[in-house]
């Protein structure tokens, strides 16, 4: 997908004014998602959450579903003022600014922090988003772990352009190759059981300045790949339907239409050359793929999926409340990584 991404507080709240009086307030969910807001004080278990098999029924119930609800969550007011993104279990794990090469390993260290077992999870602000989610398989699979995300900085091996904050220039921002080389060297001092790597597939390079071609995209990914400890097992997990901020279901939900079926999309093909090319990366290295397509769309992908608002304002990202209903989700597809011997 080419394109630039602006994601900046001034411009979501910009996009905050366009939803003064919207219909869509916060709600209770339905049962089925009524497990999200299960306590964290009990280890959670993976019957609490819906299944892919639930999952996928209710995204095919919201394809039909022209009615607007009475309620949903998030509220879209929280959602045009940035909330409900995820990192809201990061603590004391500061997310790095523009210039940052680094974090704390320690502060930026969840789940189960006594096991033996470590999951890293690194990427940009994709794996930032599901921090919370994992955390909550973390803690429930007894597994440590560790959260390295720069926002703006994919994974792939190359040479970025400086990126703050959704706004690019056109210069190689250094600050992105040394946080990959702190990545690279910290993974390896930890030696993981697993890896899972979410970032932006839409890769905006410097030197020359243009977004990488998908066998660009393939190269780079299986550069970052090779990298990583023999001895861990390296998962992708793959691009989703992105409808960016042109045609963000969630925006044309503040605009109070009279049919949801007029906010959903037809995913875009890029979202499907990019997962080629990270699948094709994955197979060459031996790693695990994971498809999030079906997590989000069926033929389309609705605005509203069993009462949960899944996108944020931008359209660039999943929110919180949406990444934790798919825990159920997320643990079946990870399980058979965290559990090989």
């Amino acid at each position: 997908m080419r394109r630039e991404v602006k994601r900046t507080r001034a411009r979501l709240a910009a996009l905050a004014v366009v939803v003064i009086g919207i219909p869509v307030v916060v709600g209770m969910a339905t049962t089925a998602t009524a497990a999200v807001a299960t306590s964290h004080a009990s280890v959670p278990r993976v019957t609490e959450f819906p299944s892919l098999h639930q999952v996928t029924s209710q995204i095919a119930a919201a394809e039909k579903t022209a009615k607007p609800p009475s309620t949903a969550k998030p509220s879209i007011s929280t959602l045009a003022n940035g909330g409900d993104f995820g990192m809201q279990k990061a603590g004391h794990c500061a997310a790095p600014g523009t210039n940052a090469s680094s974090v704390n390993v320690a502060s930026c260290t969840f789940g189960d922090k006594s096991a033996k077992e470590t999951l890293v999870l690194t990427g940009d602000s994709r794996a930032q988003m599901w921090l919370d989610a994992f955390e909550t398989v973390a803690t429930g699979a007894h597994v440590r772990l560790i959260l390295l995300a720069k926002s703006g900085c994919p994974s792939p091996l190359a040479t970025y352009r400086i990126n703050n904050d959704g706004t690019f220039s056109n210069a190689p921002w250094s600050a992105c190759s040394k946080w990959h080389n702190f990545v690279i060297k910290t993974i390896g001092a930890l030696k993981p059981q697993v890896v899972v790597v979410s970032s932006e597939e839409s890769l905006a390079l410097a030197n020359p300045v243009h977004y990488a071609l998908p066998a660009e995209e393939e190269q780079d990914t299986l550069a970052f790949l090779k990298a990583l400890p023999s001895q861990s097992k390296a998962v992708v997990l793959g691009d989703f339907p992105e409808p960016g901020s042109t045609s963000s279901p969630t925006l044309c939900l503040s605009k109070g239409p009279s049919s949801l079926l007029a906010c959903s999309f037809t995913p875009s093909k890029d979202v499907d050359l990019n997962n080629g090319a990270a699948q094709s990366a994955a197979t060459a290295d031996s790693a695990g793929f994971i498809n999030q397509t079906p997590w989000l769309c069926a033929s389309t992908c609705p605005a509203i999926i069993d009462g949960i608002i899944p996108y944020t304002i931008d359209g660039y990202h999943i929110d919180n409340t949406y990444t934790l209903h798919l825990v159920g989700v997320l643990w079946a597809s990870l399980e058979p990584y965290l559990t090989a011997p």
